[in-house]
């Protein structure tokens, strides 16, 4: 009888605050084996791989709690998963709280800003991170870099040799935001960092002050109901030395190198996207134009680079097929064209629906660089200019 009791009290202390906090439980695992090859290239030798890769597995918890007039306190939390390692530590990836109501939703914490989200949700390989991902030429201007977190840990070295965030596909710390309600089909979101990063300056800047930040906004057009959308966005980078990465990522022969002294940069993305769904048929393509500066480098002005992008998905009985092509362009310093920077990204798969939750995935994807560029591809096991990368996955999604 006592233990019958104390268990109804053990129960009850549980269930009662719970159901005040109104917690869901929610998430996807999304875990494969992978075979990625790079080429040779330069001297270097090509090296292949197998692997188990997690790509964008999370877990999710939320909380709403209706506190009047129309409006919520909203609280989401996601773990990383990576089942396929040992004592990786379930981490932050996207959380925030918030209020929401008609007028729309303040949020704060870390964010997948709406630059970065307008290219994957137009992703039809599930690519965040995984194999044939737009994020292979979008959002980076090579230099080795698919997807960057943080913009913290950005500054160069005194000499110039490291440090830098080429990143536009990335995901921000210490953020505030606010997303609008839609009116009649337009939405848009504008997305800042605070300056907790700041900084009395180092050796590398010369002593100069450095305020890591970033501002990202975004606006998208799709009624109610129709068959398309149009979206245009824009993100800065302060004091994250972009133009650092990329000069240290193309080979000295064709103009690539340390750069030193940086007191400060800015750099800029810009993208306009659009799509159709015509039955079973979705189209979405994409250009961008990314644009990296420098403050105290005496005869560095910026560097450029445009990339274009197209990816289809049809939808099929058993689930569906996507592809993908992604074209950089060669890079462009001080105006002049720096040589054989550009890429071409190709991606293909099939999705097959096991049931509402489970999904098998069968997804190849391929970068290629021209000799002096480092676009990269999903788990490749190469970074020297110019090498070729491949990727095939075969794995399981399972949603819950």
């Amino acid at each position: 009888m006592k233990k019958s009791l104390i268990a109804v009290a053990v129960a009850s202390a549980f269930v009662a605050p719970a159901a005040m906090a109104d917690v869901t439980l929610s998430g996807a695992i999304n875990l494969g084996i992978e075979y990625s090859k790079s080429s040779s290239a330069g001297g270097t030798a090509s090296l292949s791989r197998t692997q188990l890769n997690s790509n964008y597995s999370h877990v999710d918890m939320e909380s709403v709690d209706d506190i009047g007039g129309g409006n919520k306190v909203i609280f989401h939390y996601q773990l990383i998963a990576q089942p396929q390692s040992v004592g990786v530590d379930n981490t932050n990836r996207n959380s925030f709280l918030g209020i929401a109501g008609g007028w729309g939703a303040f949020k704060m914490c870390t964010n997948e800003n709406v630059y970065e989200r307008f290219m994957y949700t137009a992703d039809p390989l599930d690519g965040a991170l995984g194999p044939g991902g737009n994020l292979m030429i979008l959002g980076t201007p090579g230099a080795n870099e698919a997807f960057q977190v943080g913009q913290g840990s950005c500054a160069p070295n005194a000499a110039g040799t490291t440090g830098g965030c080429v990143g536009f596909y990335r995901r921000s710390d210490h953020t505030i935001w606010y997303e609008s309600p839609n009116w009649g089909g337009f939405t848009f979101e504008a997305d800042y960092t605070l300056s907790a990063y700041k900084n009395n300056g180092t050796a590398a800047t010369g002593g100069a002050s450095t305020d890591p930040h970033l501002l990202s906004i975004g606006g998208k057009w799709q009624p109610e109901g129709a068959p398309f959308y149009i979206d245009l966005a824009y993100e800065a980078h302060y004091d994250m030395f972009g133009a650092v990465a990329i000069a240290n990522a193309i080979p000295v022969a064709a103009g690539g190198g340390g750069i030193a002294g940086a007191t400060s940069s800015t750099d800029t993305g810009i993208q306009i996207g659009g799509g159709w769904q015509l039955g079973d048929l979705g189209l979405h393509v994409r250009f961008e134009e990314l644009k990296y500066k420098l403050d105290g480098v005496p005869g560095f002005s910026d560097y450029k680079r445009n990339a274009g992008w197209f990816g289809v998905k049809y939808n099929l009985p058993s689930g569906y097929v996507g592809a993908e092509i992604g074209v950089a362009e060669d890079g462009k310093a001080n105006g002049t064209k720096v040589d054989k920077t550009g890429a071409t990204m190709y991606g293909i798969g099939y999705f097959h629906n096991l049931s509402k939750q489970s999904q098998l995935q069968f997804i190849y994807g391929a970068t290629q660089n021209k000799d002096n560029a480092t676009y990269t591809q999903a788990a490749a096991p190469g970074t020297a200019a110019g090498q070729d990368h491949s990727v095939f996955h075969v794995g399981i999604k399972h949603t819950f």
